[in-house]
């Protein structure tokens, strides 16, 4: 064997090791989202039940073990599977009161992380729970981490907001405001909470409001993210919407093509785009402008075979194609549209009913995580 076969053999074992030890690195959420809404979900599946009982067999409570516990509790969060995020995130529960105690900040984080994990699967009476063991410990023991509270706070205010409960949740909101301001008056915190504000505001018609607390929050985004943040387009987009609610259909475009720039920056926010491009097309829809309509809507139609069928957005564009094509008189592809949204809304609706029963079970069998119906 000649020293340049040896060399190259040597450089192909170096990368070799070099790409195990970038992948031991890589966290599992980053290793496995690409999987979610792909036909490679029924194996996700799999993999994350393997890789809970690959940890429950190695009994060693450590912080590798629950950082991935939390990244397959969010993994399976992202798919809408109530069973395995909460059966990952029990067991992230556990390990962090085994490793901190349920006082640690480090605990509490892990109970606020669950309680996200809840709102995004439409529990808030779970998500309640939680924060109330979060705030519990902090209170007693954290009672001047102002930022670790305001956090609490301000998800306290979307569980109110989640029940209607829209002046306790608006207090909230101020309450994290308030309390985020004596850690740190420019945190980026305060413009989530601004947003929070102006979201629930728009929810009361109360629009003038609404568009203040958006721009105050905008120019926080702008100032500490950059003017190409995630965050600075959707305040464009909530800013179209309230400027179209009050009769500035051209302000709102304006926005809106601002929102659209931004996520065309972003690799793979076709879901984003596409949202954009049909508010768009509705507000020309509205102006009896259907030629600029149709543009977006072309737009739309290529987009959508980019995009999961079963996302909150899809159903609601498949509507709005059906209303267009309404308009144009072409009523075959409005029905054609409004059934397969009306299919994919009982499948999404379905899925969210599987999830309560889920949780119901999960949680009846543990003291103090017991999930009622009671109205708050």
């Amino acid at each position: 064997m000649t020293k340049l076969h040896k060399t190259s053999i040597n450089i192909f074992l170096i990368l070799l090791i070099i790409a195990g030890c970038s992948r031991e690195n890589t966290s599992l959420y980053d290793r496995y989202s690409g999987w979610i809404h792909t036909n490679r979900e029924d194996t996700l599946e799999e993999k994350i039940d393997a890789l809970i009982l690959d940890i429950q067999n190695r009994g060693k409570a450590t912080d590798k073990a629950l950082t991935d516990l939390l990244d397959l509790s969010r993994l399976a969060t992202e798919m809408r599977d109530a069973d395995r995020a909460f059966e990952a995130g029990l067991r992230a529960q556990s390990m962090a009161e085994v490793l901190y105690g349920p006082k640690s900040e480090k605990t509490i984080r892990v109970y606020i992380q669950l309680a996200d994990h809840a709102m995004t699967l439409f529990e808030p009476r779970l998500a309640d729970n939680y924060l109330n063991k979060a705030m519990t410990a902090a209170a007693m023991v954290h009672p001047d981490n102002h930022e670790l509270l305001a956090v609490i706070y301000g998800h306290y205010g979307d569980v109110y907001a989640a029940f209607r409960k829209n002046e306790d949740a608006e207090a909230l909101y101020f309450k994290a405001i308030a309390m985020e301001e004596l850690s740190d008056s420019n945190s980026i915190f305060i413009a989530e909470m601004e947003t929070r504000l102006g979201i629930l505001k728009e929810s009361l018609h109360q629009f003038e409001l609404a568009e203040k607390f958006y721009q105050k929050a905008l120019a926080r985004e702008n100032l500490q993210r950059g003017t190409f943040s995630p965050q600075s387009a959707s305040l464009y987009n909530n800013l179209a919407s309230v400027c179209f609610m009050t009769s500035r259909p051209n302000v709102a475009i304006e926005h809106l093509n601002k929102a659209l720039t931004i996520w065309k920056s972003h690799k793979g926010s076709y879901i984003r785009q596409a949202e954009i491009h049909s508010n768009m097309a509705e507000i020309y829809r509205a102006l009896n402008d259907l030629d600029s309509a149709e543009k977006h809507y072309k737009v739309i139609i290529r987009l959508m075979k980019k995009i999961p069928e079963q996302t909150d957005l899809y159903p609601a564009l498949l509507k709005n194609l059906s209303q267009y094509y309404l308009q144009i008189d072409e009523p075959e592809k409005s029905r054609k549209m409004e059934d397969e949204a009306r299919r994919i809304e009982r499948l999404l609706r379905n899925k969210h009913l599987e999830n309560v029963s889920a949780l119901e079970n999960k949680f009846r069998r543990i003291p103090g995580m017991e999930l009622t119906w009671e109205k708050r």
